[in-house]
């Protein structure tokens, strides 16, 4: 009786859940559907945004307009490359909406957790352009707008594709590589061009490599960048950096400006139709921090050399026990980490040329071999890959990453020390 009370209990829980969940989705992805275009072009209504009066033009061509709205960095990891919206208006009904690709999840320890996990979900949200902008005018960050050269049969494929992808709420993936604020509006309006393409201008990080491109776009942030650069290993560096891939708010807005709209027939016409508008001065600056993955994995080699001396000179032991253990607990997460990411495709990717040194193989020997006498030649020959590993890596890349150089110099020192120290021990038995 209590096992039957306790399974409809349970079923009911799950029901009141799944109905919350459905009603808090609805609640929170009303449609915005295009207006109705059948107007008097002669119709005059006031433009909240300008406060002047405002008429349809008798093609109805500004009708409704499009524009990309870019906003400078903000305060904390997620906020660092800024953030891209889509601003679709109908001046003559007052409709002014702005749609921006948003996580389930805010910032938070729970947020990056799911987000490395590669199961963070985000989707399309509208809200109207007062509320959008009132955020990034409380935070000081500045907010640019890029009118998009669109026709109204464009722009009402725009609005419609938007309204649609909201409605499918927050079910799409969410990663600061190939699934973002700004490649979901990059994306979108590609997509509802017909027979035409957007043409960028070659320059700037698109003449990089996709390593100093990489560098490059998210240089602002030093931990994202060694992220990126670690996920993304596999990437050809002598190929130019793909901007599908490493499309961000920066990049966007400095290509916009210069782009053109090209048909299949030849014709082309600018990607925007008139000058770029500053609609929030910047007033917060991110402040640069000072520990970086260079000075952090330096300071770390810097004590790992100076308890390895100390080990060798006054015969410590303890400490440099604590710290293999805690390379090798750390070393091991970091691996069966990359070995997940490859085999969920997370960022992309589903090869990393840090398996050669980052993978599962000594905890498989450790746990084999550990108690045997030579297992010290283990850290021998895994010293002598890495020494080999750390300049090709640097010979292939074409030039010197030196926070994987230092992470890896860390690793190094231990396996030299453990060969010598383990290797002693084991020839003094053997003479005894």
């Amino acid at each position: 009786m209590k096992r039957k009370t306790g399974h409809i209990v349970f079923k009911s829980m799950v029901t009141a859940w799944f109905l919350l969940l459905f009603v808090i989705g609805s609640v929170s992805s009303q449609a915005v559907p295009f207006p109705n275009s059948k107007v008097n072009n002669t119709k005059l209504n006031s433009d909240s945004t300008t406060a002047k009066p405002f008429e349809v033009l008798p093609d109805s061509s500004n009708f409704v307009t499009a524009s990309v709205l870019i906003s400078s960095p903000g305060e904390g990891t997620f906020f660092y490359m800024g953030h891209t919206g889509l601003r679709l208006r109908c001046p003559s009904e007052k409709l002014d909406y702005c749609f921006s690709y948003v996580t389930y999840l805010d910032q938070g320890p729970l947020f990056n957790l799911v987000l490395m996990a590669g199961k963070m979900r985000a989707g399309f949200e509208a809200v109207e352009f007062d509320e959008y902008i009132k955020d990034f005018r409380k935070k000081g960050r500045g907010v640019w707008e890029f009118p998009l050269n669109l026709t109204l049969s464009e722009e009402r494929a725009l609005w419609e594709l938007l309204d649609n992808q909201m409605m499918k709420s927050m079910t799409q993936p969410f990663d600061f590589m190939e699934h973002n604020c700004t490649s979901s509006a990059f994306h979108s309006v590609e997509s509802i061009l017909q027979s035409e393409d957007i043409v960028y201008p070659k320059r700037g990080l698109l003449l990089m490599n996709s390593r100093d491109g990489l560098t490059k776009s998210m240089g602002k942030s030093p931990w994202i960048e060694f992220l990126a650069l670690t996920m993304l290993s596999a990437l050809p560096p002598d190929e130019p950096c793909p901007l599908d891939l490493f499309i961000s708010p920066s990049l966007w807005a400095e290509l916009l400006p210069e782009a053109r709209i090209v048909g299949l027939d030849g014709s082309e016409r600018p990607a925007l139709e008139g000058e770029v508008k500053e609609l929030l001065p910047v007033k917060w600056q991110p402040s640069p921090t000072w520990w970086t993955p260079i000075r952090v994995f330096g300071l770390l080699l810097a004590f790992v050399l100076l308890v390895t001396l100390g080990e060798w000179l006054f015969h410590w032991r303890r400490l440099p026990k604590v710290i293999d253990v805690t390379l090798f607990v750390i070393y091991t997460l970091f691996s069966a980490y990359l070995l997940y990411a490859s085999c969920m495709k997370l960022f992309g990717i589903v090869w990393n040329l840090l398996f050669v040194v980052f993978n599962l193989l000594p905890l498989l020997l450790w746990l084999l071999l550990r108690k045997t006498p030579w297992f010290y030649r283990v850290y021998g020959f895994y010293a002598v890959v890495l020494i080999a590993f750390m300049v090709y890596f640097s010979v292939h890349m074409g030039r010197v990453e030196w926070a994987h150089e230092l992470m890896m110099a860390i690793l190094l020192t231990r396996c030299v020390s453990q060969y010598f120290q383990k290797g002693k021990l084991w020839k003094t038995d053997r003479k005894n």
